[in-house]
């Protein structure tokens, strides 16, 4: 029986190998849409989560302020998101996708979730529900190392 510690050079290799084809299969269709792959997730947290403060939409992101910035600004210029000033707090921005960036984000993912739907269909039916529910405790547990790193 395999040890945990014999198993973690194979999870890193089969983790690697899976994010860099995700990635470069978002990247090959998102590009066609005339936007990074960073400001189409940019437009999926904004069409998910609706109006965000910076903070927020970085958090979400993982992004730092700067970079989150660097992301947004060609999208306001494209005018697929709008970047006003919180009511509340007059220091604060919130980010807001707008009519064009709706439509911009339907045509974008309308590629990625074909090609997610494909991916899937290489599961039996019963066994699609429990990939799905392994992902997502995956995500959970990155999310727990990630909160553990930040405490050290």
């Amino acid at each position: 029986m395999s040890t945990i510690n014999d198993l973690v050079g194979e999870f890193h290799n089969e983790m690697v190998e899976l994010i860099k084809k995700y990635q470069f299969r978002d990247r090959n269709e998102m590009v066609c849409c005339g936007l990074s792959v960073s400001q189409c997730y940019a437009l999926e947290a904004l069409n998910r989560f609706g109006s965000l403060s910076m903070q927020n939409l970085a958090d979400k992101m993982h992004l730092s302020i700067s970079t989150m910035t660097r992301v947004i600004n060609p999208l306001v210029i494209k005018g697929l998101i709008s970047r006003e000033e919180d009511i509340n707090d007059h220091r604060v921005r919130v980010i807001k996708l707008t009519q064009a960036g709706k439509g911009k984000y339907l045509e974008t993912w309308d590629n990625v979730f074909k090609s997610e739907k494909s991916i899937l269909e290489n599961f039996p039916e019963d066994q699609r529900k429990s990939l799905i529910e392994f992902l997502q405790k995956l995500n959970k547990a990155f999310g727990n190392w990630k909160e553990n790193c930040s405490s050290n």
